[in-house]
């Protein structure tokens, strides 16, 4: 059998060095982002509603139509 052969020539972590670089772009159009952000929030906001309002009880009983139609033939 033979050695193990190492098959990548990385560096330890310890022998590594980092360095960071500035990258200059465009400036962010933030009428585009502050749009995207109520948009996203309006949407959630209205499904969190949704949610609750799927779950609560009805504080008064109102008849739908279909109920109402449904008592007058019953009379």
């Amino acid at each position: 059998m033979s050695r193990y052969a190492k098959k990548t020539d990385r560096r330890p972590y310890e022998e590594r060095s980092f360095s960071v670089r500035a990258v200059h772009r465009d400036r962010a159009d933030l009428h585009k982002i502050a749009e995207v952000l109520i948009r996203l929030t309006l949407q959630e906001t209205g499904e969190s509603r949704a949610a609750r309002e799927a779950v609560r009880v009805p504080d008064t009983y109102r008849a739908t139509p279909h109920d109402l139609a449904a008592s007058e033939a019953a009379r």
